[in-house]
């Protein structure tokens, strides 16, 4: 586990726009640096985020929980050094409901070992499918708050198998920069849920070219080249237009390391193009 794992995890979890995960990080934070002041596990400034000890876990949980209260009632606790611009955090409660999603990072930091374990093993993109819809729980169907997390926690994983699949970069253009990359689905996830979580169902695209793959604008026949739709082309007296499509028309994308891109599943989404 990993402060960072914490944090992509909470962000997938919530919705980034109501601040919740940034209240939960903020919390997780707030904890550890107490721990500065009181080191009562033996922590010896390792954050709690990168504890793989459930146990341990559990009983700094029950402790913080607490901790909360004793603050909440005006007497001593190990909040007692917090920061006055904080005192909201255990003052309502923001710190242990913080560790109750860093028990559930924990049982998620499980489940993607599980899911490495399989992608290390299985080199069937459609069997990978399967074992990670599994370990995920993300084939129940429905809008209540749970599968909509499962749902969340799966894709987020997708993105993560697609991303590394292709070593971090655009398979057009060679962009690395993280926070412009797309984890593409070839057959989108809504329609097959066979490949929901199929690595071969996976294109990592900058976000120009996700939007255009997924409105079929572009698509790349059996040698992996480019494929731009007639729509695009009537664009094409615009220089920067020419600069993303016209440029790449017929070029190969840069291929994955390890799981290629379905043909199959490409020609359904070539046989959606316009033309």
């Amino acid at each position: 586990m990993t402060q960072k794992g914490f944090e992509d995890y909470v962000q997938a979890v919530y919705n980034s726009k109501n601040g919740t995960a940034k209240s939960y990080i903020t919390a997780i934070r707030i904890i550890d640096k107490m721990f500065e002041f009181d080191d009562v596990f033996g922590l010896q400034g390792k954050s709690i985020t990168c504890l793989d000890d459930e146990a341990l876990l559990l009983r700094i949980s029950v402790f913080v929980t607490e901790q909360q209260t004793l603050f909440i009632k005006g007497e001593d606790s190990f909040f007692r050094n917090i920061s006055p611009t904080q005192l909201s955090y255990p003052g309502k409660r923001f710190c242990s409901a913080a560790f109750k999603q860093l028990l559930n990072y924990y049982k998620h930091h499980i489940e993607e070992e599980k899911a490495e374990l399989v992608l290390r093993t299985l080199k069937s993109g459609i069997k990978i499918s399967k074992e990670l819809s599994t370990i995920f729980k993300i084939d129940k169907e429905g809008t209540d708050k749970l599968v909509t997390t499962k749902v969340r926690l799966g894709q987020n994983y997708f993105r993560k198998m697609v991303l590394a699949n292709y070593d971090n970069k655009c398979c057009v253009t060679g962009l690395n920069v993280p926070q412009t990359l797309r984890a593409s689905h070839i057959v989108a996830w809504a329609e097959d849920k066979k490949h929901r979580m199929n690595p071969e169902n996976g294109l990592c695209l900058c976000a120009t070219y996700d939007a255009a793959f997924d409105k079929h604008l572009i698509s790349f026949d059996e040698d992996y080249r480019m494929i731009v739709n007639k729509e695009i082309k009537e664009y094409f007296t615009n220089e920067t237009a020419k600069e993303y499509f016209s440029n790449f028309e017929g070029k190969q994308i840069i291929l994955p390391t390890k799981f290629m891109p379905s043909q199959k599943l490409l020609e359904r989404h070539r046989n959606l193009m316009i033309g």
